[in-house]
């Protein structure tokens, strides 16, 4: 033991002699109904609410996103490898049918902006599908609206493909008539 506790122990009938009176208490008691916490502490405790709060909410949506991108990791693969494909596939299509129209369509420059605009127009619809299918990759009904964006202009490059060669085989034919 030290001293401390030897004289308190020794002494504590003398010590617990007196003790404070009722105005002592009084007093006590209004000095701690005066001091009210500090704008400052108010602000302080709030803050850290918050950022309890806001870190709760973080962590929530960061295991719900983890969780829905295992459950869907493998399909969403699959689709998206399937769908570069089909992009693949009818942007190679499309480009070889605009090749084979580059020839007929020298001579026809109206003709030439008017289906570069019906193409660009085709292109930007299909960016506007391109986002919508990065909200929900999993939508059915956005990658058939994307695969039909690209049938329509396929189909466009080749019903004026085929009236255009069949423009050009009228003209061979009359030529040639001629010539007899």
């Amino acid at each position: 033991m030290d001293k401390l506790e030897k004289y308190i122990s020794d002494n504590r009938d003398n010590l617990d002699r007196y003790s404070p009176g009722r105005s002592v208490w009084e007093s006590i008691e209004r000095n701690m109904s005066k001091t009210k916490p500090s704008l400052r502490k108010i602000f302080s405790r709030a803050a850290l609410v918050l950022v309890i709060i806001g870190l709760s909410f973080l962590t929530y949506f960061y295991f719900a996103t983890i969780s829905q991108t295992r459950n869907a990791g493998p399909a969403n693969e699959k689709l998206s490898t399937h769908l570069r494909e089909t992009e693949l596939y009818y942007t190679i299509k499309v480009n070889g049918l605009l090749e084979k129209a580059k020839p007929f369509l020298t001579d026809k420059p109206d003709l030439e902006n008017e289906l570069m605009k019906d193409i660009s127009v085709l292109d930007s619809i299909c960016t506007q599908i391109k986002n919508d299918l990065k909200d929900n990759i999993s939508n059915q009904e956005v990658i058939e609206a994307l695969i039909l964006n690209y049938r329509i202009k396929v189909d466009i490059l080749e019903e004026m493909l085929s009236v255009l060669e069949e423009k050009e085989n009228q003209n061979t034919k009359k030529i040639t008539d001629h010539e007899l």
